[in-house]
C-alpha cells in the first residue's frame, strides 16, 4: 500500500514539474529564446494617439513609435533622412522633398505624394498643432515620390518643423474620421497600434514590414505609473523592463542595483508658471512681477528636482538652443520688492487665486512649494489639480488663473512662438494670453531672415521684452533619465522627450 501511494505521488511531482516548466518556457517566449516584450513605465498616459489633435509629450511618446515624419533629428539633434530620404531647396521658399519608395503603411498601402499632403494639410488645419504650420502656402505633389514645400516666406525653421510628432505622415486612406483615426491610427512607423483603454495600458506591436527593418521588441507596452516612486519599484521587481522619469532620490539606488542600468541627458524642455493676462488682477505686469520676485527658484529646483535641473535664467531657450539669451532681466528672490508691487497694484493684503495643475508629480510638487512661497506675500493659493486631458483642454480654453507645465522645443521658433505669439492662444500653447504686435512682428521676421546674426538679435529683443512683461516665469530645464533592466540594450534618451524604441532590444 505504502508502495502503491509513493509511486501516486511520484507521478504526481512529475506531472507538475513537467506543467512548471511548460509554464516557464510559455512566459518566457519558450525555452530559450530572448524576451520580446518591453514594458515600459510612463508618468503620464496619452490623451490622444491621433498626434495631429494637440500637442502633448504624454501622447506623443506613444505615437512617435506609430508614425514616422519626412525628417527626423537624432539623438545629438542632428537633422536626418526619414521617410523623404532627400531633399533640396529650390528656392528661398520652395523646398522639394524626395519621398523613399516601398515604405508601407500598417494597413498596408504604400505610401504616396498624397499622403504627404494630406497629412501635412490635416496639420495645417488642426487648432491644436497648426501654429507651427501656418506659414507653409501650399504643398505640390510632383509625382507619387516628390513632394514640393512652398511657404508664404522665407522660413528658416521649416525642416526642424517637419521632424515634430505634429507632422507625423499618415494614411490618407485610413483617416476618413478624426474619431475613428484617434481609436485605430495607421502610421508608418514601426510600430502597429493594438489596442488602448483610457487610463489603461496601451499596446503596439512590431510591424514586420517597417523600412528600416522589423523591430527586435516584439510587443511595446505603454503602462501609466503615475507615482515615480512606484516606478522605481517596478524596475527592481522587474514588473517594468524601462520607466521613464525615475525621482531624483532613486537614481543612486537604480545605479548601485546591478540588475538595472541608468541613462540620464539634459533635456530641451522648459518647466515655468504661467498666468493667464485676460483675468483680472494677473492681466497687471506689477503683479506679475511682484510674484517673480516672491519666488525662489533655487528652492524650486532644490526641491522639486532635488538640485538636478538648470537654472533657466528667465527665459524659455535653453542653452543649447540657438538664440539663448540669458538674464536680459532678473527678479532675484526679494520678498520686500514683492510686497511693494503688490501694494503698488493695489493690493497691500494681497488676494486670492488658483493654480491649476495636471495630475502628476512634478506639476504636483511644484505647486505645493509655489503655494507656499506666494504665501509670504499675502497671496492665498488654492491648488486645483486634475486629470492631464481635463488640464490641457481647461487651461486650453482660458478658465485658469495661474498655471504651471512644460513646453519642449528643439529650435527657438517654435519655442517661443507657442507661448508668446497670438497664433497660439490656446490649445496650441499661449494659455497665457499674452501677446503684443511687436513681438508678433519680431518673431515673424526672425522666422523668415537668412541672415543668423539678425535672427539671434530678434530672439534676443522678444526675450527682453517677455523678461519685462511676465507673461509667464520660466523656472527650470529638466534633466531625463530612464532606469531599465540591465538587459534592456540599444535604447537611447532623446532630449525632445518623445524617446523611440526602435533599436532597443534584449541582450540574451
Amino acid at each position: 500500500m505504502v508502495k502503491k501511494i509513493s509511486a501516486f505521488l511520484l507521478v504526481v511531482f512529475l506531472i507538475g514539474s513537467v506543467i512548471a516548466g511548460c509554464s516557464s518556457e510559455t512566459a518566457n517566449g519558450g525555452s530559450g529564446a530572448p524576451k520580446d516584450t518591453l514594458i515600459v513605465g510612463v508618468p503620464d498616459a496619452p490623451v490622444y494617439m491621433d498626434p495631429q489633435i494637440q500637442a502633448s509629450v504624454a501622447s506623443y511618446r506613444v505615437t512617435t513609435q506609430i508614425f514616422d515624419r519626412l525628417v527626423a533629428l537624432d539623438s545629438n539633434m542632428k537633422l536626418v533622412p526619414a521617410l523623404a530620404e532627400s531633399w533640396e531647396v529650390e528656392n528661398e521658399t520652395t523646398t522639394v522633398f524626395h519621398l523613399r519608395k516601398g515604405v508601407k503603411f500598417h494597413n498596408g498601402e504604400e505610401m504616396k505624394a498624397e499622403d504627404v499632403k494630406y497629412s501635412l494639410e490635416r496639420t495645417i488645419a488642426s487648432a491644436g498643432v497648426n501654429y507651427n504650420y501656418l506659414i507653409i502656402s501650399d504643398i505640390i505633389i510632383v509625382d507619387d515620390y516628390t513632394v514640393k514645400i512652398v511657404t508664404s516666406k522665407p522660413f528658416n525653421a521649416l525642416l526642424y518643423r517637419l521632424t515634430l510628432d505634429a507632422a507625423a505622415i499618415l494614411s490618407k486612406k485610413a483617416a476618413t474620421s478624426g474619431q475613428d483615426f484617434n481609436a485605430h491610427p495607421v502610421g508608418a512607423g514601426p510600430y502597429k497600434f493594438v489596442s488602448w483603454e483610457l487610463g489603461g495600458d496601451v499596446v503596439l506591436e512590431a510591424f514586420p514590414d517597417y523600412y528600416r527593418g522589423e523591430p527586435k521588441v516584439k510587443t511595446l507596452i505603454f503602462r501609466q505609473i503615475p507615482e515615480a516612486l512606484n516606478r522605481s519599484v517596478g524596475l527592481e521587481t522587474g514588473e517594468i523592463d524601462l520607466a521613464y522619469d525615475l525621482a531624483i532620490t532613486d537614481l543612486d539606488k537604480v545605479k548601485g542595483n546591478k540588475n538595472l542600468a541608468l541613462e540620464e541627458v539634459t533635456s530641451t524642455t522648459e518647466w515655468y508658471l504661467g498666468f493667464n493676462t485676460k483675468k483680472p488682477i494677473l492681466d497687471d505686469v506689477r503683479v506679475r512681477q511682484a510674484i517673480a520676485y516672491a519666488l525662489n527658484t533655487k528652492d524650486i529646483i532644490d526641491i522639486v528636482f532635488n538640485g538636478v535641473a538648470t537654472p533657466s535664467h528667465n527665459t524659455m531657450i535653453p542653452p543649447d538652443v540657438f538664440g539663448f539669451a540669458p538674464d536680459t532681466i532678473t527678479y532675484d528672490f526679494n520678498v520686500e520688492k514683492a510686497k511693494s508691487l503688490l501694494a503698488e497694484a493695489g493690493h497691500p493684503n494681497g488676494f486670492k487665486t488658483t493654480l491649476w495643475v495636471p495630475d502628476s508629480q512634478v506639476p504636483r510638487d511644484a505647486a505645493v512649494v509655489i503655494q507656499g512661497q506666494l504665501s509670504a506675500i499675502g497671496i492665498e493659493v488654492e491648488v486645483k489639480t486634475m486629470e492631464q486631458g481635463k488640464y490641457y483642454s481647461a487651461t486650453g480654453k482660458g478658465e485658469h488663473d495661474l498655471f504651471f507645465m512644460s513646453k519642449t522645443s528643439i529650435d527657438p521658433d517654435s519655442m517661443l512662438r507657442a507661448v508668446y505669439h497670438t497664433q497660439a492662444f490656446g490649445l496650441s500653447g499661449n494659455r497665457s494670453f499674452w501677446a503684443t504686435k511687436e513681438v508678433d512682428e519680431k518673431l515673424d521676421r526672425a522666422s523668415v531672415t537668412t541672415d543668423s546674426n539678425e535672427a539671434k538679435q530678434l530672439y534676443a529683443e522678444v526675450q527682453k521684452i517677455v523678461a519685462d512683461q511676465l507673461p509667464l516665469i520660466p523656472i527650470g530645464i529638466e534633466h531625463l533619465n530612464a532606469g531599465m533592466q540591465s538587459n534592456v540594450k540599444g535604447f537611447g534618451l532623446y532630449p525632445g522627450k518623445t524617446h523611440s524604441i526602435y533599436g532597443t532590444y534584449f541582450e540574451n
